[in-house]
């Protein structure tokens, strides 16, 4: 959910919606700094060539998982990649990706010469009908480098978790972009991402959240002087700034506030490691297995 307040000779809110998606020990943190994801030049198919059905091809592309899910009936834990619509008892996983982490980039192969690709994701050790969180299918032309981020879901399945909401960030070899965004000359692009941590959150819709590098609130790409637009929780923001290193912040406010947030109250996450690299855009990713357990995860979009 994409949330704006704007003031236009009274203070209007106005909520809309938006649409969004390093190695293989990319660490996290709680209630502090962010981890970060390590770059992997690993693009080959991971090792053993598990999860792969027959007639798989190479496709020419990069991609990688993040698992940032929480199926909200127990701990969080590995999430199994297929390179298949389904998967089925007996196949074996292309990888498994644990909580937390991001995998290193992999080709993940396609069906056919139309460049067909089809990812399936599994609850780690599980397979067969009813049992899948998730699933991605692209057409591919090769060249692509994708991040694809699974959150929690708003739909219960009958084993008692949650499927898995996936978000895709397709970088290119010119500069990274996020949807229709792509940094000025000379800046760095940094998208905070909260998405499916709403549904982890008991009163999620009672506040908002927004971002700071301090001396206040951070105005996303396209704010004015008038609006400021929120991270959270369950959205995006996504903010211009210069090269360099920042310290970042989240702070709440209550949803039905009628002043513009100034971010100078204590913070709900503080201390957040923020490195804005010029003409990169990367992921600032907040999600936790539990209500007050925030962590975040820091993923630059290039390989």
């Amino acid at each position: 959910m994409r949330r704006t307040m704007s003031l236009l000779v009274t203070v209007v809110l106005v909520v809309g919606c938006s649409s969004g998606g390093s190695g293989p020990a990319a660490g996290a943190s709680s209630s502090g700094s962010s981890g970060g994801a390590a770059s992997s030049a690993n693009v080959g198919v991971p090792a053993g060539g598990g999860g792969l059905s027959a007639g798989q091809r190479a496709s020419g592309a990069k991609v990688r998982i993040v698992n940032a899910y929480a199926p909200l009936n127990g701990d969080p834990g590995p999430i199994d990649v297929y390179a298949a619509p389904l998967a089925s008892p007996g196949d074996t996983p292309l990888l498994s990706v644990p909580y937390g982490t991001a995998s290193a980039f992999f080709d993940p192969t396609v069906s056919d010469a139309a460049g067909d690709m089809s990812l399936s994701f599994y609850w780690g050790g599980t397979t067969g009908n009813g049992s899948q969180l998730a699933s991605q299918d692209e057409t591919l032309k090769g060249g692509e480098v994708i991040t694809f981020i699974l959150t929690t879901g708003d739909t219960t399945q009958d084993s008692g978790r949650r499927f898995a909401e996936i978000q895709p960030f397709f970088q290119q070899s010119s500069g990274g972009t996020f949807a229709q965004t792509t940094p000025a000359p000379g800046k760095a692009l940094l998208v905070v991402d909260s998405n499916g941590f709403d549904q982890v959150l008991p009163a999620a819709a009672n506040s908002t959240w927004y971002f700071s590098t301090g001396n206040g609130c951070t105005k996303t790409v396209g704010d004015d002087a008038n609006s400021l637009t929120a991270a959270g929780p369950g959205g995006t923001g996504t903010y211009q700034l210069d090269p360099g290193s920042y310290t970042g912040s989240i702070h709440a406010y209550a949803s039905d506030a009628t002043d513009l947030p100034t971010c100078d109250n204590s913070p709900l996450i503080g201390n957040i490691a923020v490195k804005a690299i010029a003409d990169r855009t990367v992921v600032l990713l907040i999600y936790g297995p539990k209500d007050g357990d925030f962590r975040t995860l820091f993923i630059p979009l290039d390989n």
